[in-house]
């Protein structure tokens, strides 16, 4: 107790709260209706407070009830979380207050369950919220759970690593360099360990039985010498240059090298950059560089953007689409896919 009566707090304790609205759609219901119960479909999954959470489909139910939709806590949790939610079902009209349920609970560890709604499957069947085989669902969750600040007691402050500034130090002296490679008759010196540890392939070229591995400069073909460069600084440093110096068609180039040397964050990095740039121009030129480097998450963003009624006949007018026509024809099909089934399911 303090000489003037006050009480000195050692730590502050407030809640913190998260909101997220989560809506989705899942088609196929007739393909797992007859599973067994308490077995379940993940129909949705979010990062939300710091912990990652899936949506769970029972369609034949947990215990009890026929058919059942639950929120699962899918990592580890220090510290309880107190949940308030309210889940619908859509109908084609967007409205759910015929199939809602709102209520809360806690999570303190990794596989809690809350069951968020459960009806007969008769009564879901035969319902306005299985259409053509598909069914819409909204959540809408408040997540909080408490958070310590204010601690009084002096505390050792760690510095955050600068383990990619020494690499980085360590790749611009050129000290310790062990192999050239000339890429579009510019020289780059590098380090076989540090290239091996990165990327397999560089590991197999510079360490297996590839002629390579004896060989002091070795040339890059079909490589811009500025998109080595940039490679080369992220192998050595896992960061990118700013925006300004990595444009988007400088991110294409690298997303193609990364996929050519197995450096799959890299790849992942070039996916949400073009993600995040995408339009009417570029979609399709960018929907043809998913599908020729296995960009999977990148491919399907594409192919819902361009299938959109909204765009479509706008997409189809530029360049992009006609060099998809030429180079990748089968991806038409794979768009007109989708259009038939979003106009089926609405």
């Amino acid at each position: 107790m303090a000489d003037n009566g006050k009480v000195e707090m050692d730590v502050i304790c407030r809640m913190e709260t998260h909101t997220k609205t989560y809506c989705g759609k899942f088609e196929g219901y007739s393909l797992i209706k007859t599973l067994a119960q308490k077995t379940y479909i993940e129909i949705g999954m979010f990062h939300m407070a710091g912990v990652f959470w899936g949506i769970h489909f029972y369609p034949n139910g947990i215990q009890d009830a026929d058919l059942t939709f639950a929120l699962k806590l899918l990592t580890e949790t220090s510290r309880a979380m107190v949940i308030k939610f309210e889940f619908s079902l859509l109908n084609q009209k967007g409205d759910g207050t015929g199939a809602k349920r709102n209520g809360n609970c806690s999570f303190s560890k990794q596989g809690d369950i809350l069951e968020l709604w459960y009806t007969k499957k008769t009564a879901f069947e035969a319902s306005e919220y299985l259409n053509d085989d598909c069914l819409t669902f909204k959540l809408h969750l408040t997540v909080s759970k408490p958070s310590f600040v204010g601690a009084t007691r002096k505390q050792i402050v760690v510095p955050l690593s600068d383990l990619h500034q020494h690499f980085g130090e360590l790749l611009k002296s050129g000290e310790g360099t062990d192999v050239t490679f000339e890429v579009d008759k510019e020289a780059f010196r590098a380090h076989r360990n540090v290239l091996a540890a990165r990327s397999p392939v560089f590991k197999a070229q510079l360490f297996g039985s590839m002629m390579e591995s004896k060989m002091d400069k070795i040339t890059i073909e079909d490589m811009k010498a500025d998109v080595f460069k940039i490679m080369l600084q992220y192998i050595y440093t896992d960061i990118l240059p700013s925006e300004v110096e990595v444009s988007s068609e400088m991110v294409q180039h690298l997303l193609a090298a990364a996929d050519r040397y197995g450096l799959e964050r890299l790849k992942v990095i070039c996916e949400a950059n073009l993600c995040d740039s995408l339009d009417v121009e570029t979609a399709a030129t960018t929907l043809v560089l998913a599908e020729q480097h296995n960009c999977g998450q990148l491919k399907n963003i594409c192919i819902d953007f361009v299938s959109s009624c909204d765009v479509l006949d706008e997409v189809m007018e530029t360049d992009g689409f006609k060099y998809l026509m030429s180079c990748c024809p089968l991806l038409l099909k794979d768009i007109l896919d989708k259009v038939h089934n979003s106009r089926k399911c609405n």
